[in-house]
Parts: C-alpha cells; sequence; structure tokens
C-alpha cells in the first residue's frame, strides 16, 4: 500500500493550504524524487537538524480560529511522525502493514487536566483541554483511516476545518465524562480564571485519571 506517498502528499497540501509555498515546494520535490526514485533520504534530510523544517512553525494569520491552528498544527505532526518512521522502514527494507500502524501508531491518553477553584471546589474543562486529551485518537485515527483508503484529501481538510467525524465523537465523549464527574465544560479555550459559581480568583490546575470501571474520570488531585 501507499502509505508514505499517502502522508507526503497530505503534508504537501496542508502547506500548500496554509500558504507556507517555500515548505510546500520542499515536499513537492519528496513527492518527485519519491515517485521517480523510490527515494526518502531527501525528506528525512528535510527533517533533520539543520533541515529545511528545524525550526518549522505555522503562522498564526493563516488560520481563521486558534481551535484550526491547534488541529491543524497536531495534524502535521502527526503526519511527520508517520511519514518519519515509513521513510525510516523504507531505508532499512522493511515492509508494514495497516495491523502494525493500528497497533504502533497513536494511543488514547489517560489524563486530562483542568482548572479548580480553591475556595468552593469548583471544576472546569476549557475546551482547549478536552481537545488536547482527545488529540491522539483522532490524529491517529483520521491518518490510519487515510491510509487504509490511500487518500487523505478529505480528511485533512476535515480536520483542518474541525469537521472530523471522530474529533467530533471523541469529543462528545469527553464532555459525557467529564458531566458525570461534576466538571462543567467551557466553550473557551482558555482556562478558569474567576470561579464561575462563587466569583473566586483562586484558580489552580488539576488532572484527572480516566476510570477504566465507568464512564467518568477519577480526580489525582484537587
Amino acid at each position: 500500500m501507499k502509505f508514505y506517498e499517502t502522508s507526503i502528499k497530505a503534508m504537501e497540501k496542508v502547506l500548500k493550504d496554509t500558504k507556507e509555498d517555500f515548505y510546500a515546494d520542499y515536499i513537492s520535490e519528496c513527492i518527485q524524487k519519491w515517485e521517480s526514485s523510490k527515494d526518502t533520504t531527501y525528506f528525512i534530510k528535510g527533517f533533520s537538524k539543520k533541515g529545511r523544517f528545524e525550526n518549522f512553525t505555522f503562522q498564526n494569520t493563516a488560520f481563521p480560529s486558534e481551535e484550526s491552528r491547534y488541529w491543524t498544527q497536531q495534524y502535521f505532526g502527526g503526519l511527520v511522525a508517520m511519514a518519519m518512521q515509513l521513510a525510516k522502514f523504507i531505508n532499512e527494507g522493511k515492509t508494514i502493514d495497516i495491523d502494525f500502524i493500528k497497533k504502533n501508531f497513536g494511543h488514547q491518553a489517560e489524563v486530562i487536566s483542568g482548572s479548580v477553584c480553591s475556595s468552593c471546589g469548583t471544576k472546569q474543562f476549557s475546551m482547549a483541554d478536552i481537545d488536547k486529551y482527545v488529540t491522539i485518537p483522532v490524529i491517529s485515527g483520521g491518518i490510519i483511516e487515510g491510509l487504509e483508503k490511500e487518500d487523505l484529501t478529505d480528511i485533512t481538510e476535515q480536520i483542518m476545518n474541525c469537521t472530523y467525524g471522530r474529533l467530533v465523537k471523541e469529543r462528545e465523549q469527553a464532555k459525557e465524562r467529564a458531566a458525570n464527574t461534576n466538571v462543567s465544560v467551557s466553550s473557551s479555550r482558555t482556562a478558569m480564571t474567576v470561579c464561575t459559581k462563587c466569583g473566586g480568583k483562586n484558580i489552580s490546575k488539576c488532572r484527572f485519571l480516566k476510570s477504566l470501571k465507568k464512564n467518568a474520570f477519577v480526580a489525582l488531585s484537587r
């Protein structure tokens, strides 16, 4: 299957869609070298020390929202990790199948962070907290789904505009766990600074572990 080619073509699309033409051109060259001679060393070089992507960051102005920026960055990072590993396997003469990728690429996070009012104990997750918690299953799931189809075009667009089905589903499941734990979820992407219940401003961080026995979280700290 065309795992490597599919991965780097998705990277090219992300870079072109965010108008990172300088970097998109490099990946286009990587695609050409792969198609002409099955070369992956040029790609590996680009992500090595002093390579083209050593100090790469997306420009915030390329995104319509902070939400879009977050998910695009996470997705691109996942693509880089996948493509780099595939490139190394290719250079070593190793072959892998989709079952191997499913088993070894990405695992559900077990801990979620939030905010707690030290005065009354009110706890809250921001949408950024929720997104960080569901990042790994969403990104790994999306990439694997696309690799199976040998086309990540639609999934790339859906993740970048935050409409990908698994993203929506994982968010809702996390919110349900939060509700069952008596933790509110704010629509804001910033942490609580003033308690929504008592108005207190003594806010600190707290963490929860995903319960294996019920659809809820277990507090690790107050």
